[in-house]
């Protein structure tokens, strides 16, 4: 019973601060909708900030290993980036909710909560990707020196895309997604 309180926690935690922003919402509000008392949630998370900083760490978690995995370097980066695209926007589709948060934190002002909850996380995958920029320069001399940059704009690609994706604002057939890194792989190699 204690996992499942903790978990309609999290879960209606995770609905409404994506929806309406976590500096919107009241522990009050997260208490009524999960049909649960207030001190419940104070006693498994201390904090409305707790709250959102265990959302982080359980989703982010599941959104680091599947770029982990899409990012093992097989010394063909056009595979490689194709992959992270498709599972970033599979991951995006499966898990919106939490994706649209994690935008918004990644978005917040620097001087906020959000941000400082959203910012450990942003780093985790901004540095993978430049893991795998790092193992594709020794391949691709020219990318030397430009594998922070090269992991800063494809971030921003994967997370633009999927925005756009789970917003209903595009529809990513495999000629787009093609077309997408192909467009993101001439400006490297030009």
């Amino acid at each position: 019973m204690e996992q499942d309180t903790r978990a309609i926690i999290l879960i209606t935690a995770l609905e409404l601060f994506s929806k309406q922003g976590f500096e919107t919402v009241g522990v009050q509000e997260i208490a009524d909708k999960a049909e649960l008392a207030k001190p419940s949630l104070y006693y498994y998370f201390k904090s409305k900030r707790g709250l959102l900083e265990a959302i982080v760490v359980e989703h982010g978690a599941e959104l680091c290993a599947v770029v982990k995995k899409a990012a093992e370097y097989r010394h063909d980066l056009v595979m490689n980036l194709t992959s992270l695209f498709n599972e970033t926007m599979n991951f995006a589709r499966r898990d919106t909710a939490f994706f649209r948060l994690a935008h918004s934190l990644f978005s917040s002002a620097p001087e906020t909560a959000t941000y400082a909850t959203g910012a450990p996380l942003r780093k985790e995958l901004v540095s993978i990707l430049k893991g795998l920029f790092t193992q594709a320069s020794a391949d691709h001399g020219n990318m030397k020196g430009r594998e922070w940059v090269y992991a800063e704009t494809f971030f921003g690609l994967l997370d633009t895309w999927a925005i756009l994706l789970i917003n209903g604002e595009v529809e990513l057939d495999d000629h787009l997604r093609r077309r997408i890194v192909h467009n993101y792989m001439h400006g490297i190699f030009s």
